[in-house]
């Protein structure tokens, strides 16, 4: 018989691969159902209970040390990353047409809560982390998020009635909307809710834990016995959790939660002299700034007006970060249309319309008040001890104190539309899916991070004087905002199939699952003219800078391409009840980089070996081995291969 089923759209690109197979999953028969008030109010309660480990079993790669990326990476030696107790439970109750669900997860991870992690083994070359001074202890928001968390998930209520001849049903509460046929990438028809990687990392994840409800109300609407139409509307707005800080997937030390200071090891990098003399700083910054009496001296010609900036080693700080822009609560809507065409066997073709804001940040910085620097009276003041060097260690000094006084925010925009279009058919034995994505005003980054960095650094001493300087294409003073994005025309498209193999290679069943995506980009050059009149195109999904020796192919492209495949077998009742279902999972992203929030880095590899064992639909065992690849400098996970094992109980 031919496979159809509606895709969840909620993986997360380029990781947890194995996550893929609780999609096809069939729910197991294990819930408690209830009667009450003479059966007039019937319902149904379940739990799982689950422990699972994670090991890391590949060393650090050295190239994989940038100074803001780097806390998950030093955080963890070979062995033991993390180990969860989890509990979920879903409670569903219904009365004549009306009814209520409510879905609540807790986990605790004691690698995080309980143990001290390995920073302080592998600080080389020595600098601080995100929680500095204790480098060998996650943040607090860390461990809030990705540590130790009760949380209510879905909790609505709805009712279902005949409105003129027309079924309706109608949602209040906190829920989630799985809308278009994508599985494998973000960035298509499902962005009505925010993901939560850090959950999605646990040992033993379920996809249904992946997409954040947020409160809303909606209706569906049966205008004909073939077509249908849905809308909500949301009256919050959520954040995408990205990995927090110091945990072992995490990717940014800066603009994830447990982020609060951006450094740059000066020493040694691209950033050594971006001014004359910036290379004495180091030594003499802290003696100055550290002197009562050249504090109170400086102080007169603007140096230190906001404090000193700390130095450690060969270490600046180069910016705080500061509170998010958040997007309102209101103005995020959207329509789905869906339509069954029975004499296309039964094909089901989607139009889509969403008005929302945006779950993933791009920066924007400021310099927080900052007033600049006399930059004269400062070269006088240092005569006496640089000599003929007063003037470039003033423009030190100047560059040190300004960029330690820069505030980055992550920005959430508003109001960006998508316009999509999907189908879902049956073609013998596989089932046929794909979508179409339109966003006419999509925001993309555009400098990378430490572009930034380096373009401040550079002007930094001008921007004290009072001058306009270029940081990241745009001409910027003191009292600017550095907005480091632009609205682009963005199309996501994706096609895939689910194939029923039936029986064969001793397997009681086999059921494959092929994915190809692509992302486009248009109304843009996607090009910046740097402060050095250079010309550099818009970061690319790995974020790689040109400071950093970065090049044209680590960048952005027009046009980028992926595709993820995955097998599945099962061997029933191989021992007592067990069905035993090895898999294998495995994604190239084989053409073109994405934007900085974007799926795709190329030549970037990954796969996954696993094998499941279920129990009557009980109790349930899995063992798995994920390898990352391929990407080069992009890759930032190229050294987070592991293995995981996840047991769970169905009460």
């Amino acid at each position: 018989m031919g496979i159809r089923t509606r895709q969840s759209g909620a993986m997360i690109s380029g990781v947890g691969l194995a996550g893929a197979l609780q999609l096809f999953t069939l729910e197991g028969a294990h819930a408690v159902e209830f009667s009450v008030l003479d059966n007039q109010v019937t319902g149904s309660f379940d739990s799982t209970l689950s422990y699972g480990r994670l090991w890391r079993v590949q060393g650090r790669d050295k190239s994989n040390d940038d100074i803001n990326t780097n806390d998950g990476n030093r955080n963890f030696d070979t062995g033991l990353v993390s180990e969860v107790f989890k509990i979920t439970s879903e409670l569903e109750a219904n009365y004549k047409n009306y009814g209520v669900f409510m879905r609540g997860s807790a986990f605790y991870d004691t690698q995080l809560m309980d143990k001290r992690n390995d920073y302080y083994s592998n600080n080389n070359p020595s600098q601080p982390s995100q929680n500095y001074p204790k480098d060998d202890r996650f943040t607090d928001e860390t461990r809030d998020i990705a540590g130790s968390r009760i949380e209510m998930l879905d909790a609505y209520v709805y009712g279902s009635w005949d409105v003129a001849k027309m079924p309706v049903t109608a949602r209040l509460g906190r829920q989630v909307f799985n809308w278009g046929e994508g599985m494998f990438y973000r960035g298509g028809i499902n962005t009505t809710n925010p993901v939560d990687a850090a959950r999605f990392r646990l040992p033993g994840a379920e996809v249904k834990e992946v997409l954040l409800p947020v409160e809303a109300v909606s209706f569906n609407i049966g205008l004909t016995d073939n077509l249908t139409m849905e809308s909500f509307y949301q009256t919050n707005w959520k954040e995408t959790r990205i990995d927090p800080v110091g945990t072992f997937y995490s990717q940014t030390d800066l603009f994830a939660d447990g982020g609060n200071t951006a450094y740059n090891n000066f020493s040694g990098t691209a950033l050594d002299t971006p001014v004359p003399g910036f290379g004495n700083v180091i030594d003499l910054y802290g003696a100055l700034g550290n002197d009562p009496f050249f504090r109170q001296v400086l102080g007169s010609t603007g140096l230190y007006a906001n404090g000193v900036t700390p130095a450690f080693g060969t270490t600046l700080k180069v910016a705080t970060i500061g509170k998010d822009i958040n997007a309102r609560n209101d103005g995020q809507f959207g329509f789905a249309f869906r339509y069954i065409a029975e004499e296309l066997n039964s094909t089901e073709f989607g139009l889509y319309m969403v008005n929302y804001h945006a779950k993933e940040p791009t920066i924007a910085a400021d310099l927080g008040g900052y007033q600049g620097i006399d930059m004269n009276a400062l070269a006088n003041l240092l005569a006496g001890v640089a000599g003929s060097q007063a003037g470039a260690l003033a423009g030190g000094l100047a560059t040190a104190d300004v960029m330690g006084n820069i505030q980055a925010h992550r920005r959430y925009a508003e109001d960006i539309r998508m316009y999509g279009f999907s189908f879902n058919t049956t073609v013998g034995q596989a089932s046929v899916f794909g979508e179409l994505a339109y966003r006419p005003n999509l925001p993309i980054g555009v400098a990378a991070t430490n572009d930034l960095i380096g373009d401040l650094a550079n002007g930094a001493a001008a921007a004290a004087a009072g001058q306009t300087i270029n940081v990241g294409g745009q001409m910027v003073q003191l009292d600017s905002q550095i907005n480091n994005a632009e609205r682009v025309e963005a199309f996501n498209a994706s096609l895939g199939s689910i194939y029923n193999f039936g029986s064969g290679l001793s397997f009681d069943s086999i059921f494959g699952v092929f994915e190809v995506a692509s992302e486009h980009l248009r109304g843009s050059s996607l090009q910046y003219t740097a402060y050095d009149g250079s010309n550099r195109y818009y970061a690319g999904s790995g974020n790689y800078s040109y400071v950093s020796g970065g090049e044209r192919g680590d960048q952005v492209n027009r046009n980028s391409y992926s595709y993820t495949a995955m097998f599945n077998g099962t061997w029933n009742d191989v021992y007592a009840g067990v069905n035993v279902s090895p898999y294998v999972v495995y994604k190239e992203d084989f053409e073109g980089n994405s934007y900085q929030a974007g799926n795709i880095i190329e030549g970037r590899k990954a796969y996954t070996l696993g094998v499941k064992a279920n129990y009557q639909n009980k109790l349930e065992a899995e063992l798995q081995y994920t390898e990352f690849f391929g990407g080069g400098q992009n890759n930032t996970i190229r050294d987070r291969d592991n293995v995981g094992f996840n047991l769970k109980y169905f009460l």
